[in-house]
C-alpha cells in the first residue's frame, strides 16, 4: 500500500508546485479509498516495518477505526501549525491522509525526513533569492514578538506569503516518502 500512497503523494506534489493547493476534492477521494481499503485489506493498512505491533482493534471495523483515528490524531497535531501560519491547510490534510494510511511509525519516519528536506530546499531558495538574512530577521522578530506578548501569534503577515517565501511542502513530504521507501 506505501506505493499506492507514492502515487497519492505525486499527485499531490504536483498539485501543489503548479497551484500552491492540493485539491479537497482529491484529498478527500484519497482519504475514503484509503478507509475502503483498510476495511476490505485489513492485513495490509497500516504498513509498519517493525515487527510486534499491537492491534487493539481487529477485522474491518477495527481496521477502518484505527484508520480514521490515526487520521484525526495527525491532523489535529498538526491543525496549530496551520492557524499560525506556518503550514498549509492542504499539508495539514496530507499529513493526516499520510498518518491514517502508512501508520503512526512510517507517518513519523517520513515526516522526520521530509522535514530534513524541506529545511534543506527552503535553505537554498533562500540563498537563490537572497532572502536568507530577511527570513532570519524576521523568524527572531517573531519569537520576540510571542515572548513579549506571553502567546503564540501568527507567523506570517495575515497568512500571505507568495512563491518567492515558500516551498510546497507536499513535494518535501514526497521526497521524505520516497526516502522512507528505499532506506
Amino acid at each position: 500500500m506505501a506505493w499506492q500512497f507514492f502515487v497519492v503523494c505525486m499527485a499531490a506534489a504536483a498539485a501543489d508546485i503548479l497551484w500552491r493547493r492540493v485539491p479537497n476534492i482529491w484529498l478527500a477521494a484519497w482519504f475514503l479509498t484509503g478507509l475502503l481499503l483498510s476495511g476490505l485489506f485489513p492485513l495490509q493498512i497500516p504498513i509498519v516495518r517493525e515487527t510486534g505491533e499491537v492491534r487493539v482493534f481487529s477485522g474491518a471495523a477495527g481496521s477502518a477505526a484505527a484508520y480514521l483515528a490515526r487520521g484525526a490524531a495527525a491532523s489535529l497535531l498538526f491543525y496549530p501549525a496551520w492557524r499560525l501560519g506556518m503550514a498549509g491547510a492542504g499539508d495539514v490534510k496530507l499529513f493526516g491522509l499520510a498518518a491514517a494510511w502508512l501508520g503512526i511509525p512510517a507517518f513519523g519516519a517520513c515526516f522526520l525526513y521530509s522535514l530534513l528536506l524541506g529545511a534543506l530546499a527552503s535553505f537554498l531558495k533562500m540563498l537563490f533569492h537572497r532572502s536568507l538574512s530577511e527570513r532570519i530577521s524576521y523568524f527572531l522578530a517573531w519569537i520576540r514578538q510571542c515572548f513579549s506578548q506571553k502567546k503564540l501569534i501568527s507567523y506570517s503577515p495575515e497568512g500571505a506569503w507568495g512563491r518567492r517565501e515558500t516551498i510546497p511542502y507536499s513535494a518535501a513530504f514526497l521526497g521524505g516518502l520516497a526516502l522512507w521507501l528505499w532506506l
